[in-house]
């Protein structure tokens, strides 16, 4: 074998022994490939999740308590199946406010609440499309003139 092959060959078990290696690693941890779970999948079996899990749903409406400190908030998340109390410390984001899509991680407290040292939160509201500019855009789509 020329030495070209041998190091093209060389690269390519490299690689594969890289890949098998993380492969390996994130599996051995439970949730090791899953970014997050949902709600209902958590409260199901809360046992099977540890310190560093993920958690996806909404803020539940009207459950949001901010204490005056201005870095301690109480919540309740939920996916419309189940729900969960949630507890956080921590610079809160701008866009955490009720019905907001948010991912805490943390772990399950002795209370039964959740203790999130890590939240993410999305509004839902500035992803979408005002009424008045869906029917400016089908108006347009139709061909018919676009008056209010």
């Amino acid at each position: 074998m020329d030495r070209k092959r041998l190091k093209f060959l060389l690269i390519g078990i490299g690689i594969v022994a890289t890949m098998g290696t993380l492969l390996i690693v994130g599996m051995s941890e439970p949730g090791g490939l899953a970014y997050y779970v949902g709600v209902s999948e958590f409260v199901a079996a809360p046992d099977r999740y540890h310190d560093g899990f993920r958690i996806n749903g909404k803020v539940l409406e009207g459950s949001i308590e901010r204490e005056p400190t201005g870095q301690d908030v109480a919540f309740v998340v939920t996916d419309g199946h189940a729900t969960l109390p949630v507890t956080y410390h921590g610079v809160i984001p701008d866009t955490f406010v009720d019905g907001a899509d948010v991912v805490v991680q943390g772990r399950l407290g002795p209370e039964g609440r959740f203790e999130a040292h890590t939240m993410l939160a999305k509004c839902p509201s500035k992803y979408e499309a005002a009424d008045g500019a869906a029917q400016g855009t089908e108006a347009y789509r139709s061909g018919a003139p676009d008056t209010p």
